[in-house]
């Protein structure tokens, strides 16, 4: 009966490690996948529209279907649009629509990085404390081994070193699945944030679009009244 439970505590050692590894890459071969399509995505809308962030917003403009870029892009201009109705009444309400502009912008793009970490922590956790938990199997084999060898009354190398070897691998299993955790948490991590850097550039590249088409607007108003004054 103590040896099955023996038996059964190691194994369930091995199996979780087992789990874990299982988990791991899943979450890597999910993660990579995503990040791949992200970046394929977010280069092909950025090719089109870059023309027309050049020249100002473009309503006409292709959507982009699922980049980020353009789900960024349309926060910014469903603000835009709501803004060209207001503006329309009150002209000195611009430096306000372009804060608003700018916070729904910047909230889309804390909505992507949120997307994009999710599952890292099953990465993070299962990296710090993957070796623990082979270490502990290790130490109950250990431990077991050697009352084993007690009850035998012999201490030889053959005796010793069969139980011990096999109750290190429990150790040695997990760190195997914590390494490529650890790696690929902080390679997403990395990813990610500099796919934030270009999510937060184009943000303000489409306000400074934005706010210097709506200059020129203003300078042509001024200068329209001048005139017919």
């Amino acid at each position: 009966m103590l040896n099955l439970s023996e038996t059964a505590i190691v194994d369930g050692t091995l199996c979780l490690l087992g789990c874990f590894s299982l988990l791991t890459w899943s979450v890597i071969l999910l993660k990579a996948g995503e990040l791949g399509l992200n970046k394929l995505r977010n280069r092909t809308f950025l090719n089109s529209v870059r023309n027309g962030l050049e020249t100002g917003s473009d309503p006409d403009l292709p959507a982009g279907g699922a980049a980020q870029l353009a789900r960024v892009r349309a926060c910014g201009l469903k603000t835009l649009a709501q803004a060209k109705v207001q503006l329309t009444l009150r002209g000195d309400m611009y430096e306000a629509w372009h804060d608003l502009m700018e916070r729904a912008m910047r909230l889309q793009v804390q909505k992507e990085k949120a997307r994009m970490d999710s599952g890292l922590g099953w990465l993070a956790s299962i990296g710090s404390t993957a070796p623990f938990v082979g270490l502990f199997g290790t130490v109950w084999g250990i431990m077991h081994a050697l009352k084993d060898i007690g009850e035998k009354g012999s201490a030889s190398l053959e005796v010793v070193a069969g139980p011990i070897g096999e109750a290190l691998i429990a150790t040695a299993l997990g760190i195997a699945v914590a390494i490529p955790a650890v790696i690929a948490y902080n390679f997403f991590l990395r990813q990610n944030r500099r796919i934030v850097v270009t999510l937060d550039h184009f943000a303000s590249e489409f306000l400074h679009a934005t706010i210097q088409n709506h200059l020129t607007q203003q300078t042509v108003t001024e200068n329209g009244r001048t005139t017919a004054h």
